[in-house]
């Protein structure tokens, strides 16, 4: 018989954007159903359902990435290397720095020492498809952007100073983020911690975590896709850092930079938190979590967290 059964039949990609556009129209109303979704794509109900169970991870991608446009998702050789250089050049933006393409390839080589991998040649070819990955283009500086108000920062300083003197020593935070790779592993430690930690990962249960209450756990763990913070997580361990605040008794400021991922939404209620945001461009000058601290807590907290 030449006649080809169902199962052998080749099976059909479609983009992210597709797939995308399929979990939200799962959502509208009135709610197709999934054989209705699998005939509009062009693919089989199995994969409409395989798609919806990852609908939160199709719904929140970027449809105007690289990725988003791609059949298939392109697998980065050192996936490891390249997830350190985007905090990186992500958290070098948030300050104003300047990124070139050779800078991106020594801090490319610099985390594949760290990680002992000497596969990794930070060639021109990785480069390309690296910043094709992540959307990263190049664009130009103009006016204030260019760099921080360096003859602002002494009145800067002076101002930060008279508000934290209604503060007392012990209420008084600095808060910043990092990535945390275990494999990158310290010579030598320091530690304190009088905060929450508040940890991001990937997968809500890891395998590590499986049978593990995450309420036991020293950190306010939460999760998403990248791994990244987002306004939400942010407003929600302020609300409940606030309560933990407030059942102590204690009046604390927060001091953080101007990321868009700090926003506060219009319905969060503190009462016991005060978050002070610094100026654009000059959180690497004012904020002493850039002066070595976020290195000391790197340090610490590697062999506690694995």
């Amino acid at each position: 018989m030449s006649q080809q059964s169902s199962s052998s039949k080749k099976r059909v990609y479609i983009t992210a954007v597709q797939k995308r556009e399929l979990c939200m129209l799962k959502k509208s109303k009135p709610e197709p159903r999934n054989i209705e979704l699998a005939n509009q794509f062009g693919i089989s109900t199995s994969q409409v359902s395989d798609i919806l169970k990852e609908s939160d991870k199709w719904i929140k991608i970027d449809p105007n990435s690289y990725q988003a446009k791609l059949k298939r998702p392109s697998i980065a050789p050192f996936t490891n290397i390249e997830e350190a250089l985007i905090l990186w050049i992500e958290k070098a933006l948030e300050c104003s720095l300047t990124i070139t393409d050779s800078i991106i390839k020594q801090k490319g080589m610099k985390f594949a020492e760290l990680l002992n991998n000497q596969d990794f040649s930070g060639s021109s070819g990785w480069l390309t498809n690296f910043k094709q990955r992540y959307s990263i283009r190049e664009y130009s500086k103009h006016g204030e952007a260019q760099s921080a108000p360096l003859e602002q920062l002494p009145e800067m300083r002076r101002d930060l100073q008279n508000i934290l003197k209604e503060y007392q020593l012990n209420d008084i935070f600095n808060c910043d983020e990092t990535g945390l790779f275990w494999k990158m592993e310290p010579t030598h430690g320091l530690s304190t911690a009088p905060l929450p930690l508040l940890f991001i990962h990937k997968f809500q249960t890891p395998r590590p975590l499986r049978g593990i209450d995450k309420k036991t756990l020293p950190v306010d763990y939460y999760w998403n896709s990248k791994a990244w913070m987002q306004i939400s997580i942010w407003n929600e361990y302020l609300k409940n850092l606030d309560i933990r605040m407030r059942t102590q008794r204690r009046n604390i400021i927060l001091l953080v930079d101007n990321a868009p991922t700090h926003s506060l939404t219009e319905d969060l209620q503190l009462t016991n938190i005060r978050v002070h945001h610094f100026p654009p461009n000059v959180t690497a000058h004012l904020q002493p979590c850039d002066a070595g601290i976020i290195h000391s807590f790197k340090v610490s907290q590697f062999n506690y967290l694995i």
